[in-house]
């Protein structure tokens, strides 16, 4: 038998999260990173690329209806 390195319940917290939010892995041109770190925006490259998503979203759904 495998001994594995997380819990059943871990586990189930996992698969949860991962049911409750998108996961997309995007492939960005050279120097992005570096440009978005250059704004110094006090948030990490995800949470910056997030937050503009959420944002143009929400823009786009408002020009939508």
């Amino acid at each position: 038998m495998v001994d594995l390195k997380t819990t059943e319940a871990q586990r189930k917290a996992v698969r949860e999260y991962e049911k409750r939010n998108y996961r997309l892995n995007i492939v960005f041109p050279e120097g992005t990173k570096e440009r978005i770190e250059a704004l110094n925006l006090n948030k990490s490259n995800s949470a910056f690329i997030r937050d503009t998503v959420i944002s143009k979203l929400d823009e786009l759904e408002k020009i939508l209806k």
